[in-house]
């Protein structure tokens, strides 16, 4: 089997980590646009850190990035960019800023528009040093960014090697003053990242060696999540085994899990890691058919007993809509056109997922 692996992110993880390199953003350029949401990078403190290490510098702030970000959004963000002919880009913030940070380093050095970003080739983008305050997404570490497409309904992704950042920058501090619901959605995603990876076809040895080191270190932040109890250690694990989601979905991508939580975001405002994990059962399920022994691997490095407490644990820990015919109908073909389904072993058909949502539904 042929193994190909790639990722030209450095990556500076710790406590004090911005402050501590500044160096890192004397070579990046003359005159950054800092790409963020509305409150998330301010709150967490890495906005006034990366303002010292600037020594209050030249700089753009883009702060109108929304949680799955649109089309529009990017496109707006990038006119800025060239407005002020920045050279190179900050993001701070969870997925939504690091992802919307990939699509404008794209629009600001091109022609394109922001359809033209999920079909057309990218031939050159802004560098990037991307500081993420929650620990899901792993963004800071892939060259995937997943937008928001109103008019087809669902998010869709584009991925080129221009977009890893240049620098990633993971500071577990600035996760301190997350809410815990946020925490735990974010955490989620981080594990569907994890489980998703393992079980992928792409997968190989490289990207397994993420996924399961990236298993143990959510396994230690099991106990906070479920008691709402989260200290320094928790939150470090929690942001380590984000960043090992990160590289291992770098070599994979994601499977059916992440195509069929696009709609649960999309129509019923679920977080993303709430809407991936609303699929655990029918999922695990279906990979106890195709996957058994990875299945119970995952089960056993988790701390489980069995798939179903398991499932039960991230259940508990999210509300979860109920699902009609209709709804598992219309979701189930949207999940078809995301090219994840293929990744997934068991050749699901579009039966299956309908079968799969009213499953998740139902419960």
């Amino acid at each position: 089997m042929e193994i190909k692996s790639y990722n030209p992110v450095r990556i500076i993880f710790g406590i004090d980590c911005v402050r501590n390199n500044m160096d890192v953003f004397k070579g990046m350029g003359r005159f950054p646009l800092i790409v963020t949401g509305r409150s998330g990078a301010k709150k967490s403190g890495a906005f006034d850190d990366v303002k010292d290490v600037l020594k209050k510098g030249p700089h753009v702030l883009y702060d109108r990035i929304e949680e799955n970000p649109k089309i529009s959004t990017v496109e707006d963000a990038a006119m800025m960019s060239k407005k002020f002919n920045c050279d190179y880009i900050i993001a701070i913030g969870g997925g939504s800023a690091l992802d919307a940070a990939k699509a404008i380093a794209v629009l600001a050095v091109s022609s394109m528009n922001g359809m033209d970003l999920l079909s057309s080739k990218i031939e050159k983008a802004l560098p990037i040093i991307a500081i993420p305050t929650t620990s899901g997404t792993g963004s800071e570490v892939t060259p995937y960014s997943i937008l928001t497409v109103d008019q087809w309904q669902t998010k869709k992704s584009f991925a080129s090697d221009l977009v890893f950042p240049k620098y990633a920058l993971l500071d577990p501090k600035y996760t301190y003053s997350l809410p815990d619901d946020y925490t735990i959605s974010t955490a989620f995603d981080a594990a569907s990242h994890l489980f998703e990876s393992y079980f992928s076809l792409r997968s190989t040895n490289i990207s397994m060696m993420y996924s399961l080191e990236g298993i143990k270190a959510f396994e230690k932040a099991v106990k906070a999540i479920d008691e709402l109890n989260f200290d320094e250690e928790s939150r470090y694990y929690l942001m380590y085994s984000s960043m090992m989601g990160g590289l291992a979905i770098t070599h994979t991508g994601t499977t059916a899990m992440h195509a069929l939580g696009y709609s649960m975001t999309y129509f019923h405002n679920m977080p993303h890691g709430f809407a991936n994990l609303y699929f655990c059962r029918p999922y695990f399920k279906h990979m106890l058919k195709h996957e058994i022994q990875k299945t119970l691997h995952i089960v056993a490095q988790m701390g489980f007993t069995d798939v179903g407490s398991m499932c039960n644990f991230f259940l508990r820990n999210m509300e979860r809509p109920r699902l009609d015919k209709s709804m598992c109908e219309k979701y189930a073909s949207l999940a078809m056109l995301q090219s994840s389904i293929k990744a997934t072993p068991g050749e699901l058909t579009e039966a299956d997922i309908v079968s799969m949502y009213k499953e998740a539904g139902s419960l």
